[in-house]
């Protein structure tokens, strides 16, 4: 797009954004900005084919509320305040009411004068989604009781603004639009305050319509996220970029997949029987008979046998079959749980893009994530050669906008762009229309959320036209296996499959730490991974085991979050390169990561955390048969530590499940989650449509309502949505461990003294990566160190020894005693 002035004779001298130093010298007319936001909405909404709404309806929608989103900057007391060194805000200069008004305005006159053509599904309701949408363009959606209320102060602002509007410059400005959009023509000052007259007296009617029709739908809330996205992208990619970003066409074939598996994985890396199944299931998966009626697939194959290169394959084939079918560019979103495995997965696919000769550059491929870089590159235009890198505040717009044809992200930025209120998350929303969504290692998601998700991931392909693709080695019963179609048949591979067998050990039945080193038998040679429930229990297991084998501390090593991040990914590649033969660690490894050990030994834990373990247990298949050993470890008070972390009723249901047996082989994991998942089921665990009062209904509730927020602690609201709970007793804490820490910390307190909040928050993104890298999470009631100016807990260099050691990492309550 380009940008282009719109003017019928001469500018209206109204202006949207100051210049670069605040006057009036460059700033940006507010025609230009309407007129270019209109076309970039425009433009989002006809890139749309959905079942929610015809493409005609949503483009004309989008088009006319980015056009008048901020025509209320047009009164006097905007138009000073824009241009006030101050910047003194006041009720007055105030734009999003009066914009929102006439949105709502003119959206029912053009539906009335047949100029819009209302889609049935949204009928009566087009304008006042529209509204919501403007309205709160410069801040967070609320529940539509607030955001439809409009008071006798509100009503007076409006006429006000409208009494203060210079009507020359106005028409000007109208006249200068109604170029680009003659239908808006009629605009006039008192064309707004009839609107406000109208508005006025709607607010009634509205509520009883939304109270009638917003109970049982999901509609509404798709359409208003589409809308209330689609304006905010055209909006600041309009203010910031100033223009159309291009992605280019990925061509992409399952078949270059299925040649750069064939050159990578090569027999010698495998055992032969390994080897063979990975080859069968990437070969069912790629001829998997596709029903481009039926959006969701299921990709259940045991550790080890290559889901992520198999899901993205049959991704891209679903891509090439859907956009023959809807002529629309078809975005891939990959998903995971952890940003310990985000690296992993994104580095396959990179491997995959580059022998296919693709350079690696953002708008190919993006990780996104709230510590990944802030760096946007794309092959240079001009000089093929070259890489253009864009600054700060545009990389920071189009990543955030998830502007590329992949997308590497976690769960939490997923659902969380989805179920939110939230200007920053929602923008991105628009994106995941037209998408192929991958949830990789989808057990990760909380129970408590499953029908949520199974009620929200349906709508979203019946309404966005979505495709999605759940893999894992433990699929949960997050969908039901009618209403998905399975990509490979998973017994095809877990009942072939013999490199592991599980052990429920009644000898080391509630047996403290010291009690298992002495009793467990280590064999030379052999490796060793073992898995526990709490940084606590980590710890102290590893002191054990040094202190029993001196001779293997160089050997022996332990990961746990109270490691700085930049340590604890050093020693997983290092544990991948096979440099250790003893690892312990808390659950961060049992899911996703590739490692491989002859033994794993798991406290207990929920079943299907504990298959996971047992994945990294002879992952290649080239050793004899390994043992995955179930231990129930307690406290010093004889405490499950695995009642710290989980619910007692998941750990009760993993022990009825496992003392049906003495030892279960791999080839029957497929069954044992199954019935582990059927005990969930009978013991209320999982939610079902005949639960009214659990945690996913309570939330459909909050969607159907529209309800994004609520004053009322106890009301579920789609703004309250999170998918991991904070952890209110934990605080943050940057651990100066290094030169290089000293350095980035230097550069923290510099940015910190800067006054002006916006310069410090740009400043601080361009070391925000390096400086997460050094910060951990610990228990307040922990041995608590300096606190920066009530930012965050700091550990200087020269007090290293007192809070943190290299080895085991931060230093708890108990571990050290200092008197301050």
């Amino acid at each position: 797009m380009e940008r282009t002035l719109y003017f019928s004779e001469k500018p209206s001298g109204l202006f949207s954004h100051p210049g670069k130093d605040g006057g009036i010298e460059g700033a940006k007319p507010l025609e230009v900005h309407l007129v270019n936001s209109s076309i970039l909405a425009e433009t989002f909404a006809s890139e749309k084919n959905l079942p929610l709404c015809s493409t005609k309806y949503l483009t004309q929608i989008a088009k006319i509320t980015a056009l008048l989103h901020d025509i209320g900057k047009a009164t006097s007391f905007f138009q000073t305040y824009l241009f006030d060194k101050k910047k003194t805000k006041s009720r007055l200069s105030r734009h999003s009411l009066i914009s929102a008004i006439c949105v709502w305005g003119t959206l029912n006159r053009l539906v009335e004068e047949k100029k819009i053509q209302e889609d049935k599904a949204f009928e009566g309701f087009t304008a006042i989604l529209a509204f919501f949408a403007a309205l709160k363009h410069h801040g967070d959606l609320e529940s539509v009781s607030d955001m439809i209320f409009l008071s006798d102060d509100d009503i007076e602002l409006c006429y006000e603004q409208i009494e203060n509007i210079d009507k020359e410059k106005f028409n000007t400005l109208v006249s200068n639009i109604s170029t680009f959009c003659p239908e808006i023509g009629f605009l006039t000052a008192d064309t707004l305050r009839e609107f406000v007259d109208h508005a006025k007296n709607s607010t009634n009617s509205f509520k009883k319509a939304f109270r009638k029709l917003f109970d049982t739908e999901m509609k509404f809330f798709f359409m208003l996220n589409l809308l209330y996205s689609i304006l905010l992208d055209a909006d600041k990619t309009e203010a910031i970029f100033g223009t159309l970003v291009d992605i280019p066409e990925l061509n992409l074939s399952h078949t270059d997949v299925d040649s750069f598996r064939k050159s990578v994985f090569k027999p010698e890396n495998f055992e032969n029987s390994i080897k063979a199944l990975r080859d069968s299931a990437f070969e069912e998966a790629i001829n998997c008979e596709i029903d481009e009626n039926r959006r969701i697939y299921t990709l259940c194959l045991p550790t080890g046998l290559g889901k992520t290169i198999i899901s993205f394959a049959f991704a891209l084939k679903l891509r090439e079959l859907v956009k023959e079918r809807f002529g629309t560019k078809f975005r891939i979103i990959y998903s995971l749980p952890f940003l310990s495995i985000i690296e992993q997965n994104y580095n396959v696919i990179s491997q995959i893009l580059s022998f296919c000769g693709f350079e690696i550059t953002s708008d190919i491929i993006l990780k996104h994530h709230h510590l990944s870089d802030i760096a946007y590159k794309t092959k240079n235009s001009i000089k093929s050669s070259q890489e253009e890198f864009f600054d700060l505040d545009v990389a920071k717009l189009l990543i955030e906008g998830w502007n590329s044809n992949i997308i590497v992200t976690t769960f939490v930025q997923f659902l969380e762009s989805i179920l939110t209120n939230k200007n920053s998350n929602m923008r991105k929303f628009h994106r995941i229309a037209n998408s192929i969504i991958i949830l990789d290692e989808v057990q990760a998601i909380n129970s408590e959320y499953w029908f949520l998700c199974k009620n929200l991931f349906e709508k979203m392909c019946n309404y966005l036209n979505c495709y999605i693709i759940l893999s894992t080695a433990t699929m949960p019963f997050i969908v039901e296996r009618k209403t998905a179609i399975e990509i490979v048949k998973p017994e095809k591979y877990f009942d072939k499959l013999c490199r592991t067998e599980l052990y429920f050990d009644n000898s080391f039945s509630k047996v403290k730490l010291e009690e298992l080193v002495e009793k467990f038998e280590f064999e030379k040679g052999k490796t060793y991974l073992f898995v526990l429930n709490t940084v606590k229990s980590t710890k102290k297991l590893y002191e054990l085991i040094t202190q029993r084998f001196p001779d293997l501390q160089d050997k022996t090593t332990i990961l746990t979050t109270h490691i700085i991040p930049k340590e604890r990914l050093r020693r997983i590649e290092q544990i991948k390169n096979k440099n250790y033969k003893i690892v312990v660690s808390t659950q961060l490894v049992e899911a996703g990561v590739d490692v491989d050990f002859d033994h794993v030994i798991r406290d207990i834990a929920p079943l299907d955390s504990i298959i996971q373990a047992a994945g990294r247990a002879n992952r290649e298949g080239k050793k004899e048969k390994s043992k995955v050993t179930v231990v129930e470890l307690v406290s010093e008070k004889e405490k499950l530590f695995a009642t710290e972390v989980y619910d007692s009723t998941l750990i009760d249901a993993t022990k009825k499940i496992l003392s049906q047996f003495q030892k279960v082989d791999e080839s029957k994991f497929a069954d044992l989650i199954s019935e582990y998942y059927k005990e969930l089921a009978r013991r209320g665990v999982i939610e079902t449509s005949n639960d009214d009062k659990g945690t996913s209904q309570k939330f459909l509730e909050a969607i159907y309502k529209l309800l994004y927020t609520s004053s009322n602690s106890e009301t579920a609201a789609i703004g309250s949505f999170k998918l991991i709970e904070d952890e209110p007793y934990k605080v943050d804490v940057f651990v100066e461990a290094d030169e290089e820490a000293k350095i980035i910390w230097q550069k923290f307190v510099e940015i910190c003294q800067i006054k002006e909040p916006f310069e410090g928050k740009k400043r601080f993104l361009e070391i925000r990566k390096c400086f997460y890298d050094y910060v951990i999470s610990v228990p307040k009631t922990d041995n608590i160190p300096v606190n920066f100016e009530d930012i965050i807990l700091y550990v200087p260099n020269s007090q290293l020894s007192s809070f943190y050691d290299t080895k085991t990492g931060f230093k708890t309550e108990g571990e050290t005693h200092l008197i301050f």
